[in-house]
């Protein structure tokens, strides 16, 4: 898979979980950090391991960031 190609398609799986659980990011937002790891496995599970963790955390954490400051 290009590169580009992965990347949207990994940017669009985080989007989809993240709106499938909006009490989790209410916990993230309240210090309990330890949810990256879950959000981690359902972006696993949803690519069914066809993904690079460097890329999926790193749009992960730029969203929750992004929810957490605003």
């Amino acid at each position: 898979m290009e590169r580009s190609v992965h990347v949207e398609f990994i940017d669009s799986i985080v989007k989809d979980v993240i709106k499938e659980f909006p009490l989790k990011i209410e916990e993230y937002q309240n210090g309990k950090t330890g949810i990256v790891n879950m959000f981690m496995g359902e972006i696993k599970s949803r690519t069914q391991d066809k993904f690079e963790p460097l890329i999926a955390n790193e749009l992960l954490m730029t969203k929750l960031n992004a929810i957490v400051n605003r």
